[in-house]
């Protein structure tokens, strides 16, 4: 096995064994996979909506399996169905590695979550020097109610769908196709779960058409805790027109352990490309299919890494296109300045305060959950690091304590005032920051559609397209291959008579770009667009 893929494997194993919660966490069971979940409803037909309690509820997916049936927790403030209510703002909760949704809202029919206490209370003025005493909620004092919905689905395979198996962690990543059945290095007999499209594609719109939710990015927010901070971050940067706000709390940012240059915003318009088209080739895989057959179950599903993203190596592109410090530029959208984009997070000082400060009864949980703040509090800097690099603002602070919720609960109410400034409001109020006038943006897809804009490349190899400075008077394209501009009906705007621009960027590269080089303004082709008022 390649060096990298234990580096990775390494990484996601300590990160596994520290979702350290004071819920139960259910993992997926072939008997009994989501007890206590409604169950989808039939087409047409209404969901019986709980309304002041945790409540799990399933919905048809066909991104996860083939019209299986998928699970998603939610909890419905009194406020947000009161008579004369209007539609509530909306947070998505994604759950850590090796967790699932009752990590982040507990069990059906309670109201434990500290998620959940935030909307009403927050801990007592000066709580930030000792938050580990006001963990629980029943410490807190009543606070202006927020009234947001919140929903926390699940990030794992499900029983009869996609995917080698059930029960292994999503990484919240639409899965690499090439492991899928069909692909070139085939690993399973399905095709590839998608996790970021089901939550953007299926989830959101469920939970819109179904709970007393408003419709649309001024609705909602997405937050996580650990890989679930990964995972909002993730989309939040890959979708920064679906969400108003995105917040993480001790996110694992970086898991691929192999430096490469932050993208700047200085291009060479002659880069290194091929002078005329040459063969693509797919660098193999050094590594073979990962076995999970007898093996626990939480070491299987830890292993899942090198199937969902593939060899660190050989796949790198597709690991950077999932790793938000790759997709850092993305925040960059303004509307004159302000940004679109809310973005706030925290990480822990690595220090085991509460043991420190004479309670020897935390020793325990001190010990266990100490080493692993250590590995996500650098891809923390580096990820401010990123932001910094491509002048992204965002608000950021690191706290007392290690990877425990003893030490995140308590700061959970200042998360969900951050959100709760940056949303539409049930009563029509709220201030959601303004969709942007300008914006940079760079993917691996060849099919997207970002702020309006919808692009298209025609390439072989896994790369970013990296798109600068785009308005509807122009933008600035690097990469390679044939990329199809549509330019959004608002800007009226275009070449000639079209809305739609062809812009050539060269010959594709033989292979997919192996270390990042994608992000240096050597690479492919940089071409400037200058659009005009449509004829």
């Amino acid at each position: 096995m390649h060096r990298w893929s234990w580096a990775v494997l390494a990484t996601v194993i300590v990160l596994g064994a520290a979702s350290s919660s004071s819920h139960r966490v259910d993992r997926v069971s072939s008997t009994n996979p989501f007890p206590g979940c409604a169950p989808p409803p039939a087409p047409g037909q209404p969901v019986g909506v709980a309304v002041g309690v945790v409540a799990c509820q399933e919905l048809t997916t066909h991104l996860l399996g083939n019209a299986v049936a998928a699970p998603f927790e939610y909890y419905v403030p009194p406020v947000c169905s009161a008579p004369g209510a209007g539609r509530c703002p909306v947070l998505y909760l994604l759950h850590g590695f090796g967790g699932s949704y009752n990590e982040m809202l507990g069990q059906p029919g309670t109201t434990s979550s500290a998620w959940i206490a935030a909307e009403t209370s927050a801990p007592p003025a000066g709580f930030e020097s000792a938050p580990w005493d006001f963990d629980n909620p029943s410490t807190w004092a009543p606070a202006p109610s927020l009234g947001m919905v919140l929903v926390a689905p699940l990030g794992q395979t499900l029983p009869g769908g996609y995917g080698p198996g059930p029960g292994l962690d999503s990484y919240w990543v639409d899965w690499n196709p090439r492991y899928a059945k069909g692909g070139d290095s085939q690993r399973y007999d399905t095709p590839p779960p998608r996790f970021e499209s089901y939550i953007v594609d299926e989830l959101v719109p469920f939970v819109e058409a179904n709970l007393p939710a408003g419709t649309g990015r001024q609705f909602r927010a997405i937050a996580g805790v650990s890989l679930g901070g990964y995972g909002a971050y993730k989309l939040g940067l890959q979708h920064p027109d679906e969400w108003t706000t995105m917040m993480s709390v001790s996110g694992a940012h970086n898991f691929l352990f192999a430096p490469a240059p932050e993208p700047g915003e200085v291009t060479l318009p002659a880069g290194v490309a091929p002078p005329v088209p040459v063969t693509y080739t797919p660098l193999p895989p050094p590594t073979a299919a990962v076995p999970t057959a007898g093996a626990p179950s939480q070491v299987g599903t830890f292993t899942t890494a090198i199937t969902a993203f593939g060899d660190p190596a050989a796949d790198q592109a597709y690991f950077r296109g999932n790793m938000p410090t790759d997709l850092a530029m993305n925040g960059r959208a303004f509307d004159h300045q302000v940004s679109s984009l809310g973005i706030d997070g925290f990480v822990n000082d690595m220090i085991p305060m509460q043991t420190l400060s004479g309670d020897s009864a935390a020793a325990g949980n001190d010990v266990s959950s100490e080493p692993f703040e250590n590995i996500v509090f650098p891809m923390n800097v580096d990820m401010e690091s990123a932001f910094a690099e491509e002048g992204v603002a965002n608000t950021f602070a690191v706290h007392q304590g290690n990877h425990s919720d003893v030490y995140r609960n308590a700061w959970f109410r200042g998360l969900e005032e951050f959100a709760y400034g940056r949303l539409r409001h049930a009563d029509g109020g709220g201030a959601p920051p303004p969709a942007p006038t300008t914006f940079d943006y760079r993917s691996i897809s060849t099919d997207f559609s970002i702020w309006g804009w919808h692009i298209q490349v025609d390439r072989t190899p896994v790369e970013f397209l990296t798109m600068r400075s785009v308005t509807c008077s122009g933008l600035t394209l690097q990469g390679t291959g044939v990329v199809t501009v549509t330019v959004p009906a608002a800007c009226h705007s275009g070449s000639g008579r079209s809305p739609t621009v062809v812009v050539d960027l060269g010959p594709s590269q033989a292979t997919s770009d192996p270390s990042g080089l994608g992000a240096t303004p050597l690479y492919g082709r940089t071409v400037t667009v200058a659009l005009s008022p449509l004829a």
